[in-house]
């Protein structure tokens, strides 16, 4: 196991990480699985296998555990390959999954730019604004571009697991510090 980071930055992170667990439970959600700190390609193949197993365990019908994991797999990449570094040069980012008796609520948060803010929320309400059909026609037309960001994105993440899941997406940008926030992506998939 990896040591946990330790800077001003995680211990900012750590907090929102508190609080969203905390808020959940209140909600009478029960947390299925947490992470807080690094995410390793290791580990992302590790949680994504036990999680998996997990959502399966649990009776779901096949189509809710398809989609669960497609969105799951779609977080995990981004906090993987997307999360920026704090001040100091840490990754860091959490993984909180939950359920009731009708819904699963997946929150992923990584580091970004606070620079990046605007953007990042424009692009998001633009997948929320979209209906069914239009998302289909942005991804498409995303794939078809093959437009790639410096680090392999599309921008396909976000289309697919708003396009998964069903719902919007909701989402924070809390900051961090000077130069950093957190983006802090919260996802429901109904298990009807």
């Amino acid at each position: 196991m990896t040591e946990e980071p330790n800077t001003e930055t995680t211990a900012v992170i750590r907090h929102f990480f508190q609080e969203q667990s905390d808020n959940l439970v209140k909600g009478d959600q029960t947390i299925l699985v947490s992470h807080f700190g690094v995410f390793s390609q290791n580990l992302v193949a590790s949680l994504t296998d036990g999680i998996e197993n997990l959502i399966v365990s649990i009776g779901d019908k096949r189509i809710v555990v398809k989609r669960m994991f497609s969105i799951l797999i779609e977080g995990l990449q981004n906090l993987r390959l997307h999360g920026g570094l704090d001040s100091q040069g840490v990754q860091s980012g959490f993984l909180i999954l939950a359920n009731d008796n009708k819904h699963y609520r997946l929150v992923l948060a990584n580091i970004v730019n606070t620079e990046d803010v605007p953007t990042i929320t424009r692009y998001i309400e633009s997948i929320n604004g979209y209906s069914k059909d239009e998302l289909k026609e942005k991804y498409t037309s995303v794939l078809s571009n093959e437009f790639l960001s410096d680090k392999g994105g599309a921008g396909l993440g976000l289309i697919t697991t708003r396009m998964k899941s069903g719902n919007r997406l909701d989402y924070e940008l809390p900051s961090v510090d000077d130069e950093h926030s957190l983006f802090v992506l919260k996802v429901s998939l109904d298990r009807q």
